[in-house]
């Protein structure tokens, strides 16, 4: 409903709606008082008004368009010397002609109007063409009571429609009433606005002039239009959901038919399967009651009659399944040829992609990752920078370390990862079919083994086929002071998995791990001592305890 609203509102400031409304704003810079326009005009032969006070949805209709008190004319007589005259109509109707006469014109259409007063002229100017336009239409006060912020009359032109009144009528003031005429806007029907004319009473349709601009459902204002503004009626709806533009609920008026409320919800998208539409009717207990399925299809050509709604009815639009969808993989890291490639929804085969994206002499095809989901992962995508944060995963974060660094780490644990070896796709010994969404990374070739923890020169040792983790130890300086050497560990970096470094092979790219002895201070085993010797102590009592009490009961 807001948003509907905030349409009425742009469209009532891109036409330029600068009319006065009867309260102290009225005086504010901004508005364009029509009394200034008509002298600007009376000193002028070919009058340029400001654009801002005629700005249209489109051309008036002389047809439709009526005459009243205020509008401004313009009669050009050719003859020799050319007369130019601008007339306005009177507050009694009528345009007062220089040397030609009065002439009645109000409540007349345009058309009307202007064959009237050539009429006339011509009576006296006999010979010569005569032209009649409106040059400036008039400005009047109309009526807005109901659901509205103030019981008030409102300044508004003769080109203006029902929403551009609306647009005046909940203009904030001032700051502090915004968000309560905003609220108020959202809670006004907008499908069953009162316009009183003349005794007559019309329905404004808002909602159904916005989907079909058909001129019924939002006219023009008319001098002492009175429009009275209902309440939305939360029990009174009908929803529409699915393949539709603008799915939601909205007001029900009697009479509505299945393709009135389509329009009003923006119309089918191209992929909606129009043919079995579904509406659902409930009881008064809220249980279904009735399923209708309808082909709309045969309701736009004409063949079977609309269906007609009930308060309350649900509309469900289903979407023709395709599998023409944007199946895609992207693969990054040492490619040639990096990016995201389309592929088929399945059948697509790893072989095919690193084929196209070319791998370069750098590549480590034998631990290439394959992500699932990969793509529209925002830790994926960076994981040729984040790859190293899973070797933390066996340590525990404390408190004081980074929340967002922490998040990181849990997220790359729970990637779906697969290790593949290229060179046994490239050589066509097995295969991978890959799935939309997947991530290939390409790791750069590591001949190194990377030793840390507690050695006295960690970082980067040379791989060399069969040594084992005491050998890389050894040329990163061997072990430190604190070293807990029965407790070294191997990050294997296929699989970035833990295990104990007397069980595992060593292989280029693996990290090891020393860790460190756990250092504790004097006050600790103190501590340690006191509480097993309380503990004793008390298990001591206890137990002596148990024999005085047996003692007694044996001798009873």
């Amino acid at each position: 409903m807001r948003r509907f609203f905030l349409i009425i509102m742009v469209i009532f400031f891109n036409t330029g709606l600068l009319c006065q409304v009867e309260t102290k704003m009225g005086e504010e810079k901004g508005f364009v008082k029509f009394g200034d326009v008509f002298k600007q005009a009376q000193n002028l032969q070919f009058p340029i008004f400001d654009p801002n006070v005629l700005t249209l949805e489109r051309p008036i209709d002389p047809e439709s368009y009526i005459v009243g008190p205020g509008d401004i004319l313009s009669v050009n007589i050719w003859t020799s010397p050319p007369l130019n005259f601008l007339v306005q109509v009177t507050v009694e109707g009528t345009v007062i002609i220089p040397t030609v006469g009065e002439v009645k014109v109000a409540g007349r259409t345009l058309s009307d109007a202007k064959k009237e007063m050539m009429q006339k002229i011509r009576a006296k100017y006999i010979s010569g063409e005569i032209s009649v336009t409106l040059v400036a239409p008039r400005t009047f006060y109309i009526t807005i009571t109901g659901y509205a912020p103030r019981y008030e009359k409102y300044k508004v032109r003769s080109i203006d429609r029902v929403s551009n009144a609306l647009a005046l009528a909940f203009q904030p003031i001032d700051t502090f009433r915004i968000e309560r005429r905003i609220l108020m806007a959202d809670s006004v029907n907008f499908r069953k606005i009162q316009l009183r004319r003349n005794g007559a009473i019309l329905n404004v349709d808002l909602r159904k002039y916005f989907a079909t601009g058909d001129d019924k459902y939002n006219p023009y204002l008319l001098e002492g239009d009175w429009l009275i503004l209902q309440r939305r009626d939360p029990n009174s709806f009908v929803s529409i959901y699915g393949a539709v533009n603008k799915p939601g609920s909205y007001e029900f008026v009697e009479g509505d038919k299945l393709r009135d409320i389509i329009e009003i919800a923006g119309g089918t998208l191209e992929s909606a399967d129009i043919e079995r539409i579904e509406i659902s009717r409930l009881d008064e207990q809220g249980k279904i009651k009735e399923k209708i399925y309808v082909n709309f299809k045969d309701i736009l050509n004409g063949s079977v009659e609309d269906i007609s709604l009930e308060r309350n009815d649900r509309i469900f639009v289903p979407e023709k399944r395709t599998l023409k969808q944007d199946y895609k993989v992207t693969i990054t890291g040492e490619v040639k040829r990096p990016g995201t490639y389309p592929i088929s929804r399945n059948g697509t085969m790893l072989s095919q992609i690193l084929k196209e994206a070319q791998l370069t002499e750098y590549a480590d095809v034998a631990n290439v990752l394959v992500i699932s989901g990969g793509v529209n992962n925002p830790i994926a995508v960076r994981i040729d920078t984040l790859l190293p944060l899973l070797l933390l995963k066996n340590f525990v974060f404390p408190s004081s370390d980074s929340l967002y660094f922490s998040y990181e780490v849990d997220v790359l644990k729970s990637l779906k990862f697969k290790s593949i070896d290229a060179e046994r796709v490239i050589s066509g010994l097995e295969d991978y079919e890959l799935q939309d969404g997947n991530l290939i990374y390409v790791p750069p070739r590591y001949n190194f083994v990377y030793v840390f923890g507690q050695v006295n020169n960690p970082g980067f040792v040379s791989y060399e086929k069969g040594r084992d983790y005491r050998y890389y130890i050894s040329r990163a300086g061997g072990f430190s002071q604190f070293a807990r050497k029965g407790d070294v560990k191997v990050i294997k970096r296929k699989t970035y998995t833990w295990s104990d470094a007397e069980d595992v092979e060593i292989e280029p790219g693996d990290y090891i791990f020393v860790p460190k002895k756990i250092i504790r201070e004097p006050i600790y085993y103190w501590n340690l001592a006191k509480d097993i010797i309380l503990t004793v102590g008390a298990v001591a009592s206890t137990v002596a305890t148990i024999i005085l009490i047996s003692n007694q009961l044996k001798t009873k």
